[in-house]
């Protein structure tokens, strides 16, 4: 095996489940700490250091600090997977016996959805407080009457608008409005829908939700060529209910009768996540939070 060998520290269930002997990929990205190939089905699997957290399609290795696969990669290259090693050009990763990440179902009942809603008052006052003290930047207003400093010239936050009862035509505007809208590698307005459908799934097939949910999920899947190819991979994930480690244990916690801290504790890694994709999606969660209140 030639080049720098990493072992496999855990491999995301979306990923276990995609990769089969032979399967040919091919370099589609490449950042400091991570990769992205492009996977025979479209989708893309990466390749994340230990200190990312686990996603569906991932797999996590220990790279040294010195590490950068901007300086051991091109984009186009190919990789291989065979025999339970994915070989890159000068790189090889070795799953072996890498434990796999799944989350845990979750009760979806009216207790739960008691519990997430009683947490929603602190989870707001931290996700204020937090965007205050680290400066957060985003282009969407990401609560009532919270400061941040993402405002343009002669252009505020946008607020975003998502009812229950909004009309497929209102829906459409607003999804209109929202994919592919704002900054970052991962738009602003992309990463306030993934995190608001994420609050909704759980509880999507209340009778009062079924229809706003099923409706706002068809909207954004028919949109998802307008923004960029790394976007588009998570937002197409999420509309199956597939979302990284920090939401899914943020999710667990609320809906389960964790204590504020441990609520908080995880509050925080959704938030840690990106220059401003992690606080657009508390954001968006916090919304969702405010859909199921009035669907009581």
């Amino acid at each position: 095996m030639a080049g720098t060998a990493f072992s496999a520290l855990s491999v995301g269930y979306l990923a276990a489940n995609r990769l089969v002997d032979h399967d040919q990929l091919q370099v589609h990205s490449c950042f400091q700490r991570s990769l992205n190939l492009r996977h025979p089905d479209g989708y893309l699997l990466s390749l994340l250091s230990s200190d990312f957290q686990d996603l569906p399609d991932a797999i996590r290795i220990r790279v040294s600090r010195e590490w950068d696969w901007r300086y051991h990669v091109q984009i186009g290259q190919p990789a291989t997977f065979h025999h339970a090693v994915l070989q890159g050009a000068s790189w090889s990763v070795v799953l072996g016996d890498a434990p796999r990440w799944q989350p845990r179902l979750m009760d979806a009942g009216v207790p739960a959805l008691l519990n997430a809603l009683s947490h929603y008052a602190a989870l707001a006052w931290q996700l204020g407080q937090y965007c205050l003290q680290h400066a957060c930047e985003s282009d969407l207003q990401l609560l009532p009457g919270v400061e941040q400093s993402g405002e343009l010239p002669n252009r505020p936050p946008r607020a975003v608008q998502l009812w229950l009862l909004d009309s497929p035509e209102r829906l459409a505007a607003e999804v209109s409005a929202l994919i592919g809208y704002g900054r970052g590698l991962t738009p602003d307005g992309d990463d306030y829908l993934l995190g608001y459908m994420a609050a909704l799934w759980p509880w999507r097939q209340r009778s009062e939700l079924v229809a706003h949910d099923s409706t706002l999920r068809s909207l954004i899947g028919g949109q998802l060529a307008r923004t960029n190819d790394i976007s588009r991979h998570y937002l197409a994930r999420a509309l199956a209910g597939h979302f990284s480690a920090p939401i899914c244990q943020l999710i667990s916690a609320l809906g389960s009768a964790a204590s504020a801290t441990r609520v908080q504790a995880a509050a925080l890694e959704v938030m840690q996540f990106g220059a401003s994709s992690g606080v657009d999606c508390l954001a968006g969660m916090l919304h969702g939070l405010r859909t199921l209140r009035s669907s009581l």
